[in-house]
């Protein structure tokens, strides 16, 4: 069973379609659909400051580090030991 998968463009109420040559006294069905075209460009949706401020912390939120018994201690920040 072959088959023949075309979009064409109606001139007015007709249409003309031209079938390969095995095709050529044969009986065959066809069917019509209207053609969804796809949008180059999707809908842009308004942007909400707020709810882009909501998506970054909902994102961020797993990254949390409790910091509140930290305590930075400057001596060792210049402390190194000389193994180089």
């Amino acid at each position: 069973m072959n088959a023949l998968k075309k979009t064409v463009k109606a001139e007015g109420n007709e249409l003309k379609i031209v079938l390969p040559d095995e095709f050529k006294d044969q009986e065959v069905d066809i069917e019509v659909t209207l053609h969804k075209v796809e949008k180059d460009e999707p809908e842009k949706k308004e942007f909400d400051l707020e709810e882009y401020r909501q998506s970054i912390r909902d994102y961020w939120k797993d990254f949390r580090v409790d910091l509140s018994n930290y305590k930075f201690n400057r001596d060792e920040l210049y402390d190194r030991d000389d193994r180089g």
